[in-house]
């Protein structure tokens, strides 16, 4: 009977957390306010434990979890009153949805939350697939441009994006990737919308189990491909690996050291503490 009580109770804890992070969690840490809200957008199949924890652990705010129907209506729970670093967790209905259709959602989304607060700008964290649509989303000339962006193993140059296909290893020569994708060639006909002021931090995962530098999912060449587009356009451009068993492509997220670097860039000094780890 004990171990059904014990059981029982587990259970009850896992459902509640999962409740709990897809809900508003004020609590206004951040000493120093800001007015640029960050926003969080999943990867393909992502959910609010993508990047719920993560957002526990930051100094932010989250203000707003933000949800983009099957419709493509925007649903917001909690309301946006600027001040604190203020966090929104983006979350899709369809779990399958592609980056095309994402980037409408997300544009959808900071429509609905200029209703609540006014604000000139954002950041955005994006995970996996939706590192593309972040990067999409910021290339599109939004009325709300995109003031930083952390791109968490995204793939930017793989032949399919959210498939399961090889993992890629086209190597990055002295000027670019020896081989392109279809993803990276539209970047790259775009490059000259990367915004000049973009501040961005691409972080990539190796499980560091070969000769092939992965996350088990992305190659860190196909996250770092981009690099060839972002230096000498935007602002600032940085890039930090995290190696190890917690560099695994659906852990990155839960990584303490990737919470860490994206404190540091977005709020903290200007410079990151290590740009490989």
């Amino acid at each position: 009977m004990a171990w059904l009580i014990l059981i029982g109770c587990l259970a009850f804890g896992a459902a509640l957390d999962f409740y709990m992070l897809g809900r508003p969690q004020k609590k206004r840490e951040a000493a120093i306010g800001d007015h640029t809200p960050t926003l969080f957008v999943p990867g393909y199949l992502g959910n609010r434990l993508s990047f719920g924890h993560m957002l526990r652990r930051l100094p932010i705010d989250k203000q707003v979890v933000a949800v983009v129907t099957r419709s493509g209506r925007v649903r917001l729970r909690g309301h946006l009153q600027l001040g604190p670093h203020v966090g929104v967790q983006v979350l899709f209905a369809d779990k399958r949805i592609r980056p095309r259709a994402q980037r409408e959602g997300l544009m959808r989304v900071v429509a609905a939350l200029q209703k609540q607060a006014a604000f000139s700008e954002i950041n955005l964290v994006a995970h996996s697939m939706g590192g593309v649509t972040a990067l999409l989303y910021t290339i599109s000339r939004p009325p709300v441009p995109v003031a930083a962006l952390v791109s968490i193993a995204a793939p930017y140059n793989d032949l399919e994006v959210a498939k399961n296909t090889p993992i890629l290893d086209w190597h990055l020569t002295g000027t670019g990737p020896e081989q392109t994708a279809p993803v990276y060639d539209f970047f790259q006909a775009h490059r000259a919308d990367l915004p000049a002021q973009l501040r961005w931090l691409n972080i990539a995962g190796d499980l560091f189990t070969g000769s092939l530098a992965h996350d088990g999912v992305v190659g860190v060449n196909s996250s770092f491909a981009v690099r060839f587009l972002a230096e000498n356009t935007v602002a600032d451009y940085r890039e930090a690996v995290v190696r190890g068993p917690r560099a695994a492509h659906s852990l990155l997220h839960e990584n303490p050291v990737v919470a860490h670097d994206i404190t540091t860039f977005l709020w903290g000094p200007r410079q990151l503490a290590a740009k490989t780890r």
